[in-house]
């Protein structure tokens, strides 16, 4: 598995250098594209929460209160995830890394569904906001690989 998120290696080398600028712009403009497409995505698993919000508390199969500890279950992991994961992200594929942690987090959506158990809640947001931070971060490693400190 681990060789799943292994860096790629080195591309071949070309030498005509029309067709490396050509090749430059075309990855520069799918990295800026891919990233703000797949950041977007996370960004909607990140956010369902508030969408359910709402129905949850007038069916009352939750309270304010457990709402609330679900919302820090999340955000603790999201913001440990992303120190964790910011290191992860620098030494492996990040384009396998944030498709998994999508895929994951999507997943985990689904199963949010099925449940109404809060403590199954508490734990699934919390592994919802720890994939959730790959996003971020694989994002940011991109953008730096790809774009200089004053383009950014």
């Amino acid at each position: 598995m681990l060789k799943f998120f292994k860096p790629d290696p080195p591309a071949i080398i070309e030498t005509d250098r029309s067709k490396i600028d050509k090749n430059y712009r075309y990855c520069r403009r799918a990295v800026f594209l891919s990233t703000t497409l797949g950041y977007g995505i996370y960004y909607i698993c990140r956010l369902s929460i508030n969408v359910i919000k709402k129905p949850v508390l007038t069916e009352g199969i939750l309270t304010e209160t457990q709402l609330g500890i679900i919302g820090s279950a999340l955000f603790f992991s999201y913001a440990v995830g992303k120190l964790v994961n910011g290191f992860v992200a620098d030494r492996i594929n990040i384009r396998r890394f944030m498709a998994t942690g999508l895929f994951i987090s999507a997943i985990v959506n689904l199963l949010m569904g099925f449940q109404s158990v809060f403590f199954i809640f508490v734990i699934l947001w919390g592994i919802n906001g720890w994939f959730q931070s790959i996003g971020s971060t694989t994002s940011v490693v991109g953008l730096v690989r790809w774009f200089s400190k004053r383009e950014r």
